[in-house]
C-alpha cells in the first residue's frame, strides 16, 4: 500500500515567509557598508557618549567644566538640555563637532581624542575627572 501525504499550503506559508526574510537579511548584510572596527590604544581614557546629532562647520572640540558652559553649549548648538545630571565636580563634558570619537589615549598631560570626520554632526562625550590627568588638555587627532 502506498501512502499519500497531503501538505496544506497555509501551513507552509509561514515557513516560506521566514525563508524569504532570511534571504533578504543576507542580501542586505552583503551590500551594506562594512563598519570599521574600534581599536584600543595604549592608555585609554574611559568615556561615555551622552548625545549625538547633526550640526554644521569644521571639526571642533569644546570642553565644558561648569554648569554655565554646559547651558551655553546646549544653547549655542540649538539643542535642548538633556535629562543627564551633569556634575562639574566629578565630570568633564566634551562636545565634538563634525567628528566621531573612535578612541582616547593619555599622553603626558593631554588626552588625545582620535576622531574621524563626520560632517554635520555633534557628539557629547562625558569623562570622569578621576580617570583624567590633572589639568588635562584635550587634543583632536585624525584617526587613521
Amino acid at each position: 500500500m502506498t501512502r499519500l501525504v497531503v501538505v496544506e499550503a497555509r501551513r507552509l506559508l509561514p515557513i516560506f515567509m521566514l525563508f524569504i526574510m532570511l534571504i533578504a537579511v543576507s542580501i542586505y548584510d552583503g551590500i551594506s557598508s562594512p563598519t570599521s572596527p574600534v581599536t584600543t590604544q595604549p592608555n585609554p581614557v574611559p568615556y561615555q557618549t551622552l548625545n549625538h546629532s547633526a550640526q554644521g562647520k569644521d571639526k571642533q572640540l569644546e570642553v565644558v567644566t561648569d554648569l554655565e558652559m554646559w547651558v551655553a553649549m546646549h544653547r549655542a548648538l540649538g539643542i535642548q538640555l538633556s535629562n543627564y545630571d551633569f556634575d562639574p565636580e566629578t565630570e568633564v563634558a566634551v562636545f565634538l563637532l563634525n567628528c566621531q570619537l573612535r578612541s582616547t589615549t593619555e599622553r603626558d598631560n593631554a588626552v588625545e581624542l582620535s576622531v574621524t570626520a563626520n560632517k554635520d554632526t555633534y557628539q557629547l562625550v562625558m569623562f570622569s575627572k578621576a580617570s583624567l590627568p590633572k589639568n588635562a588638555e584635550f587634543v583632536l587627532v585624525d584617526s587613521k
